[in-house]
This record gives C-alpha cells, sequence and structure tokens, in this order.
C-alpha cells in the first residue's frame, strides 16, 4: 500500500525535474541567442560609425568559400558574375578563399585572360585556433605588414580577383573557417584602415549561378537574376538582405572554353527530398532559411553576421541558416526572392559515397545538413528557430494547397501519371527524412570548442 502511494509521488518528482531541466535549458538558448544579437549589433554599428555610414556604390563585392573540387565550377562562374555585375552598371571586386591549403593554379591563371581583371595573391599565416581569423599578407612568407582592401581608380582597374590562399593546418579545415579569415581579417581590418567598401556584398558557393525562374516555370540559362536582387536592394533601401530561391540540379560534364567543367542539368531528375525541399523553399514555414549559394545584401548586415557566427561557432556547417536566424532577431529585413534561382548542385539518384560501406550521396547531403539544424536546435532551441527552419513537414502547406500544388506542377502537364509519380516522389521523400531525421538526433554537430568540425 505504501508503495503504491509512493508511485505517483515518484512520478511527479521526475516530471517536475524533467520540466525544470527544460526551463533551464530554455533559458540557456534564450540568454545564448540575446548575446550573439547584441554581438551582431556591436559590429554593425561600428562599420556605420568608423566609415561615417558611406559606402561604395560603385562596386559589388563577392566572396566564395573553394575546396577540393571547386575546380569543376569556377571557370565559368566566377566570369559569369562578373559578366552580372558589368550588366548592372558596376564593378566587381570577388574574394575567393582557397580553403586549408586547397589549390587550382590552372584555373585561377585563366582568370588573367578576362578582359579589365586583376589578379591578386594573397596568403594567411597560420591559424592559431579554429575561431581566431589569421592575418591575411601580399607573399607567401606572410613578412611585414597585414594586407589591408583599398579603392583605387576605375581607369586603372575595372574588376578585381582576390585569390586568399589559406594556410593547410589543424584548425583550417572547413568553410566557415576560412571565411573567418576573410571576414574577420581581411574585410574587417580593411574597413578600420581606412577602405570604403562596397554598400552590396554578395555570398555564393563554387557552383552558384544566380538566374531568373518565374512562378516556378522554366530556369533561364543565360537570365541575370543578380541584377534583379541587386535592384530591389537599390530600390527598396528598408531591406537588408535578399535570399535567391535554392534550386537543386544534377551536374554533368562539359566544356568552357577548353576548360572540363560541371554543369547543371536542369532537365535531369532531381532526389526526392531535395525535390520537395526546392518545392516548399522560402514560402512555408520551418522552410525560410536563406541559402549560402546565394546571398546578397548590405554589407554592414552580412559581415557583423558571418564574423559573429565564424568567431563563436567554428563548428557552423550550415552558416546560411545560422545566418538567417540571427538575422531574424536582430531586427534586420531579410527576405527570399522567388523569381530568382541560385543554383546548388546535388548528387544523382545513383550516386554513391567512397564510405565504407558505400551510401547514397543524395540522402549524406540531407544528412549534413540534418545534423547542423541539430547543432543549431540545441544552441538556440526549437522555439527561436522553427518558424525558420525544422526536420518537420511544413504543415502550413495546406492553408495553402492550391499554391503548393502549382509549385509542385512546375512545367509539368497535370496528367494522371505525371500526379502519380510525383506523389510517389514525395512518399520516398517523407519516408527517407524519417531516416534521416533519426540519424541526425543521435549526430548533432558541435558547433563551439575543439571537437567543432566544420569540414566532412
Amino acid at each position: 500500500m505504501l508503495l503504491n502511494n509512493l508511485k505517483p509521488l515518484v512520478k511527479s518528482g521526475l516530471s517536475s525535474n524533467i520540466v525544470e531541466e527544460k526551463l533551464s535549458l530554455r533559458e540557456k538558448q534564450d540568454r545564448r541567442l540575446k548575446e550573439d544579437i547584441k554581438s551582431v549589433l556591436s559590429y554593425r554599428e561600428w562599420i556605420q560609425r568608423i566609415t561615417n555610414n558611406t559606402f561604395d556604390n560603385t562596386r559589388v563585392i563577392g566572396i566564395v568559400a573553394a575546396a577540393k573540387g571547386a575546380e569543376n565550377y569556377l571557370p565559368y562562374t566566377i566570369p559569369k558574375i562578373i559578366t552580372q555585375i558589368s550588366e548592372i552598371g558596376m564593378m566587381a571586386d570577388i574574394v575567393i578563399g582557397l580553403n586549408n591549403g586547397f589549390e587550382c593554379p590552372t584555373v585561377i591563371d585563366s582568370f588573367r585572360s578576362l578582359g579589365g581583371v586583376q589578379v591578386i595573391h594573397l596568403y594567411t599565416s597560420e591559424k592559431v585556433a579554429n575561431n581566431i581569423p589569421a592575418k591575411i599578407f601580399n607573399n607567401v612568407k606572410c613578412e611585414g605588414e597585414p594586407y589591408y582592401l583599398k579603392n583605387i581608380d576605375c581607369q586603372y582597374c575595372k574588376h578585381r580577383i582576390f585569390v586568399v590562399h589559406q594556410k593547410q593546418g589543424e584548425y583550417a579545415a572547413g568553410k566557415i573557417r576560412v571565411l573567418g579569415d576573410i571576414y574577420g581579417s581581411l574585410v574587417l581590418q580593411s574597413i578600420e584602415s581606412g577602405w570604403i567598401p562596397p554598400a552590396i556584398l554578395v555570398t555564393f558557393d563554387a557552383e552558384s549561378q544566380f538566374l531568373v525562374e518565374q512562378k516556378y516555370a522554366f530556369v533561364e540559362p543565360e537570365s541575370n537574376g543578380l541584377m534583379l536582387i541587386v535592384s530591389k536592394l537599390q530600390k527598396q533601401s528598408e531591406i537588408d538582405i535578399l535570399g535567391a530561391r535554392s534550386r537543386f540540379a544534377v551536374y554533368q560534364k562539359g566544356a568552357i572554353d577548353g576548360s572540363k567543367v560541371l554543369l547543371p542539368n536542369f532537365n535531369k531528375e532531381v532526389p526526392p527530398l531535395q525535390f520537395f525541399l526546392d518545392t516548399v523553399h522560402g514560402k512555408y514555414s520551418g522552410c525560410k532559411s536563406m541559402t549560402g549559394g546565394g546571398i546578397v545584401g548590405r554589407i554592414d548586415a552580412l559581415v557583423s553576421l558571418i564574423v559573429v557566427i565564424s568567431q563563436r561557432y567554428p563548428g557552423t556547417r550550415i552558416e546560411d541558416t545560422h545566418l538567417t536566424i540571427l538575422a531574424k532577431y536582430a531586427g534586420f529585413v531579410a527576405e527570399i526572392f522567388t523569381n530568382v534561382v541560385s543554383t546548388n548542385r546535388t548528387p544523382s539518384l545513383t550516386e554513391i559515397t567512397m564510405d565504407k560501406p558505400p551510401k547514397k550521396a543524395w540522402i549524406e547531403q540531407i544528412y549534413r545538413w540534418n545534423s547542423g539544424y541539430q547543432g543549431l536546435k540545441l544552441c538556440y532551441g526549437e522555439h527561436n528557430i522553427k518558424s525558420i527552419v525544422s526536420d518537420g513537414f511544413p504543415w502550413s502547406i495546406f492553408t495553402a494547397p492550391i499554391v503548393f500544388l502549382k509549385r509542385l506542377k512546375r512545367t509539368d502537364k497535370f496528367t494522371l501519371s505525371t500526379v502519380i509519380h510525383k506523389f510517389k516522389v514525395l512518399a520516398l521523400a517523407f519516408a527517407a527524412s524519417r531516416n534521416i531525421k533519426k540519424r541526425s538526433l543521435d549526430n548533432p554537430d558541435i558547433l563551439q570548442g575543439s571537437q567543432a568540425k566544420a569540414s566532412w
């Protein structure tokens, strides 16, 4: 009888402890988010103050991190982005960060043949910690004073490409690590030394193309999506950040000007989960993260965000989602421009990894992103991030089902066979996502500390 009376008390005590632990964790997550936002706003205020809120409206700066495999894309993405900036009537400063000792000399040398382009080689000193930006010099021995960006007479050189050779080292591996060096050392220190930075910054990936895709119809391969985004930023001063909509594509071998490259094939079927993410991106709750392959914004806003992320979270692998979360709570006006896509390479359905045993590459791609999401969920709490990113089903689809069906349809005709095929694809996506979620829950990314790893 006594034991029976004790059972409810024990259960009640356990429940109370669980609730208290959850409340305590939630408070820590809220506090961490507030501290990060305070730091972001402090950096932005510093940039605006030291520049006297004066920026260069004649140039656009673009920043990309490159690692092994980037040599398959840079030969056409870099010239294309420079061309798109020229068509806007502006000049380009492109910074390419070669991560952790990666080199592609033939590709870099080819940029010298581009008209009106100056190529400048820069080198990082050894990175002493995963969250401390390395100094950057204009000589391989890293001697003398660090290198700072300067404003130039456009008659001397129209466009510039800065190639940052990041020294290989214990703390260098990972996209966020080389971005930390570029933003935290080159950009911030140049501003402090008197450089007037371009008003607009473009972040992109090695394979990124900014293309127009009106109302989820055909992608226009020769279109200038970057022009539409920059134009909107110029016309609407209240907007801080504009992201392109993600457009997954399977890439295939091709050639441009004699160089072997990988090019997107928009006619080839993409894997089911990537297809679903394309369909819901930018519209529904939990699917509103910016995509790192195409974010354009005010330089003071974007630099502030990425500097804080790289210094506080050197283990993050989805810095685009991290950036979106902080931008929201910092009060920045950020939108996804749904008529412009940035291309994002996805493995084909049949591609497998080199793991032992081998795995389906398209599933591993989503798994990596989900592990990054789980890390952010532990960091800030699901309650703070679920409107931006989630690993659950976006049930808000059913509040506007016609819109979803139109997106699902794209350019296909609505026949019985296409409807059946589309729903088979969605069923596969749902099944795969459940398995990926289980795996990623057990392996969330570690964002801070000595165990943080930003590469795979």
